[in-house]
Parts: C-alpha cells; structure tokens; sequence
C-alpha cells in the first residue's frame, strides 16, 4: 500500500475542484454532501380569535428581538400558505387556548389542498378543552406534507370554536399561537 505525505492539494483547474477516494472538494465545500433543514420560517397570529374562523388570517412574521428565518420559501396571503419550492415541510401550529369565563372546547385544524383551494382536506389537529376561570394552555399539532405542484398545494389553519369561552391567543409581540414550517428536504 502507497502511502502519499502532503500539505496542499492544489486544484488542476479552479472549475474541477479535487476528488479524494470519490468525494468532490471544490473551493473549501464538499458539495456531494447534502441534507440537514433547509428553510425554517415561523408566522405568529396577531389577534385573539374567540370565533369560528377559516383561515386564521391575521399572521406576521416574528420582528421581536433576536428573532429570525432561514430561507423565504413559504409565503402567506388571506390565510394561504404558498410555497415557492417543492419539497417535503414540516408543519407544526402551537395554539395558546386561554379560557377566562366558563369552560368549553375549541379545536386547531391544519388542512391541505391538492388543486388550488377548491377542496380542503384536514391533516393534523389538535383539541383544548378548558375548565374556565382564566387557564391557559399549549396544544400543538403537526405534519409533514410532500409538496410537488407550487401553484396547487397550498396550506390553511382553522380555528374551529366549540364552546364556552374558549380562546386562541395572539399577540404582536411575542408568540402565543404562532405556525413554523420547516423544508426537510427535496421531494
């Protein structure tokens, strides 16, 4: 066996970059290693919803202190999430139920479309039933959905009130119920 001492590789041709046992070294990366997330982008509800709402519209992104996105792949317009690569995402809402008077129930629905928002089909949900006299608490529901027509599949979230007093929490400035997608991989 050939045992070969240097200190440098030097590139033959700067557009190549230099191949070891297989594996592609061009200008400091290792391009043929991929994987690992690729996007994260989290949208919080501005307001407290205390009704039957489809969608959930009123979404910012988060502008509080030492927060941030990586990537802009996911936009949203009247409640809809578009997408602007294909791709596998995770999708996970965090609900703030808050429940000040008498008890009840209300549900967070995240649903899909294959064509454009003519038909609507339920994918993960999550269900709070509170006690009342001011409790409060954090449900959260989640999917991982294969998106590989941008112009068709698209994303909503539904507030589904079922009794009581039941709230969903928004807030401007911190995040009470708020969605976070995340871009896992290529399709």
């Amino acid at each position: 066996m050939s045992q070969v001492n240097v200190d440098t590789i030097n590139e033959y041709n700067s557009a190549a970059g230099v191949t070891i046992d297989g594996l592609l070294i061009k200008d400091g990366a290792i391009p043929s290693i991929t994987g690992g997330l690729e996007a994260a982008q989290q949208f919080r509800l501005t307001t407290t919803v205390s009704a039957d709402t489809t969608p959930l519209t009123a979404y910012e992104v988060p502008d509080t202190s030492n927060q941030g996105n990586l990537g802009s792949l996911v936009s949203v317009s009247s409640g809809v999430f578009s997408f602007s690569e294909t791709g596998f995402y995770e999708i996970e809402f965090t609900a703030y139920y808050y429940t000040p008077n008498s008890s009840g129930y209300a549900s967070v629905f995240i649903q899909s479309t294959l064509d454009d928002g003519s038909n609507w089909t339920t994918i993960a949900n999550n269900y709070h039933e509170g006690a009342g006299g001011y409790t409060g608490a954090y449900n959260s529901n989640k999917a991982i959905v294969d998106i590989t027509d941008v112009s068709q599949q698209k994303i909503r979230i539904n507030y589904d009130f079922g009794s009581g007093s039941v709230q969903l929490r928004g807030d401007t400035s911190t995040n009470t119920s708020n969605v976070v997608f995340k871009k896992l991989g290529d399709t």
